[in-house]
């Protein structure tokens, strides 16, 4: 099964309001995606500044991901990018030096999907279904992306919920499962987080995202 990215840094794009103060202003967009099966997490990072129209800059020592420099990228803009095999980390930090030479940090926060499932491998299109999950339960600015694929019929269906109930579980309802042929599926959970910050001034955005190993149900 092939992995469908939902996000890319180049795909963010973010307005501010024209100020009357003199100092340029600043932006920050960072984005992560970390693939469960493959153990590999991408990083991307752009930093921004000016009066009204914001250019991708270069920062003095460029832009440091989990403390590892990132590789710099000049096309189609100035943005840097990182790629590393290893375990997930739940918190993921981007630094920078600002012109005078002071470290600056924006952090960002994703607790993992590692056991989910259904409680059984058959699933009626006629009764409801719950997902649970081991881990934390989704927070404020949080969704969950189930993408489901049938190879037989050659379907592929994603369903977004956007659900905080302080569990870690998700019900579907019967008419949600009925969008579902008959047959046998697969599945991967994105978990999707969108995080906003101001840092000394930076407008810092940043997405991270956790895509889970799959699993596989019958459905009649």
């Amino acid at each position: 099964m092939k992995h469908i990215f939902f996000s890319i840094l180049s795909a963010l794009a973010f307005s501010f309001c024209q100020t009357a103060e003199p100092a340029k202003k600043r932006s920050l967009e960072c984005y992560v995606r970390y693939l469960e099966p493959e153990a590999q997490t991408h990083a991307e990072a752009t930093l921004r500044e000016g009066d009204v129209s914001l250019q991708a800059i270069q920062p003095p020592d460029g832009i440091l991901y989990q403390g590892r420099e990132m590789k710099l990228l000049a096309e189609p803009v100035i943005s840097f990018r990182l790629d590393k095999p290893g375990k997930f980390e739940d918190k993921h930090v981007f630094s920078w030096k600002d012109p005078k030479g002071q470290v600056q940090q924006f952090d960002m926060q994703l607790s993992p999907i590692r056991q989910f499932g259904f409680g059984s491998k058959t699933l009626s299109r006629q009764q409801p279904a719950t997902l649970r999950w081991e881990g934390d339960a989704l927070v404020k600015g949080e969704t969950l992306v189930f993408m489901w694929e049938n190879e037989a019929l050659r379907k592929t269906v994603p369903m977004e919920v956007i659900q905080v109930s302080g569990e870690p579980a998700i019900g579907f309802p019967a008419a949600k499962i009925a969008q579902l042929d008959p047959g046998q599926w697969t599945y991967y959970l994105v978990r999707k987080r969108l995080i906003k910050a101001d840092i000394n001034g930076v407008a810092a955005s940043g997405i991270i995202e956790y895509y889970t190993k799959l699993d596989t149900v019958q459905v009649k």
